[in-house]
């Protein structure tokens, strides 16, 4: 039988505010797998106090989770977002109890397959959720053989990450030509990063939300690169990528690039 959300979700867009639980170690909202449905699920809570008696296991775990607090104008911004990290259910708590709501049923998931593939915008949610399951349990500060089913949920990150397209930022440089001209004759500065130890990295990203949070200024333009490719866009001294580094932030030295292709090419 079918049931009928439809006062709930306008009950969720009357509200003026929701916390969202978020990984400590992955700048993401945090994801849980249903054991029954088998659905991906993020939690969203009416109050602090709320979160915090969720967090509890969690903490005990060495999960770090906190809350981040979305007023109702952003709404549909955090909304859209989760379609870009492959979540599909919602979990709402409040002091009545919890219920659960599928994020089709909420709002509808863009449809981009009319547009031309070159203007598609590049999403990979199931990399997105994958790298977020793994850099859950992999982040926690206990011993490797109490961290749980890692062998799978990195062979399946392994196999996302060779089979998807990324978007690596560059910066142009001056010049009369188009910026598709530029882009396509290699006319650009690619920017670095460095880690803690001074190891040259490259920023990566899974989609234009992560680029965003590293293109404040707009300076960059978005270069739409396969894995294959991915090594001949190493520069001098750069020990390979980091993908998402406002997000999960994995690295991808080159030594993982090279096996990867092997493994699955």
């Amino acid at each position: 039988m079918t049931i009928d959300k439809s006062f709930f979700v306008k009950s969720i867009q009357r509200k003026s505010e929701f916390i969202v639980a978020y990984c400590g170690y992955t700048n993401m909202p945090f994801v849980q797998c249903d054991p029954d449905t088998f659905n991906d699920q993020v939690w969203i809570f009416d109050t602090e106090d709320l979160l915090q008696e969720f967090a509890k296991p969690f903490t005990e775990k060495k999960i770090l989770l906190r809350g981040i607090k979305y007023l109702n104008k952003d709404f549909l911004g955090f909304f859209s977002l989760l379609y870009t990290i492959g979540v599909n259910e919602l979990v709402f708590v409040s002091e009545t109890g919890k219920q659960m709501i599928e994020l089709d049923e909420l709002i509808k998931k863009p449809d981009y397959s009319n547009l031309p593939l070159e203007k598609q915008p590049i999403f990979n949610p199931e990399l997105q959720l994958t790298g977020l399951y793994f850099m859950q349990e992999m982040s926690r500060p206990v011993p490797i053989e109490e961290k749980t089913g890692l062998q799978e949920m990195e062979e399946e990150l392994a196999a996302n990450l060779a089979k998807s397209r990324y978007i690596l930022p560059v910066e142009l440089l001056p010049g009369p030509e188009s910026d598709a001209d530029k882009l396509k004759n290699r006319k650009y500065r690619i920017p670095i990063l460095k880690n803690k130890n001074e190891d040259v990295l490259q920023p990566l990203f899974t989609d234009m939300p992560e680029l965003s949070k590293f293109n404040k200024g707009n300076q960059f333009k978005a270069l739409v690169v396969p894995f294959g490719h991915l090594p001949r866009l190493l520069v001098k001294d750069s020990k390979g990528f980091v993908l998402n580094p406002a997000g999960f932030h994995i690295a991808m030295p080159k030594e993982l690039l090279e096996g990867l292709a092997k493994r699955f090419r």
